[in-house]
């Protein structure tokens, strides 16, 4: 997607650029996500992201079988960071993909 987060103003010079987006958003394309590795050995993770606001929705997908096991959910959302809690684990590849929606 190659609009910035909240777009900007419509103007005849990047018009391209918001219909680019909006086709991008309708066939399932985001740029609010990223990927996240649960701290080894802690209870806690925090992630920051400038495109996540208070009461944001994230959604997780494993990338690993120990990822997969891990117990996880959603602790706190804000503007900008959200944390996620987890079983404590030595384990260092509990590694997921994430993508945050607002409600």
């Amino acid at each position: 997607m190659k609009v910035p987060a909240r777009g900007g103003a419509l103007t005849a010079q990047n018009l391209d650029l918001h219909g680019d987006a909006i086709r991008d958003l309708a066939t399932g394309g985001t740029n609010a996500g990223g990927s996240v590795t649960l701290a080894a050995n802690a209870a806690s993770t925090p992630v920051e992201n400038m495109l996540c606001a208070d009461g944001a929705m994230v959604v997780l997908s494993p990338r690993s079988a120990s990822a997969a096991a891990a117990q996880v959910w959603v602790q706190s959302t804000a503007k900008g960071t959200f944390t996620l809690g987890h079983d404590q684990s030595a384990a260092t590849d509990r590694t997921f993909d994430y993508e945050l929606r607002r409600r």
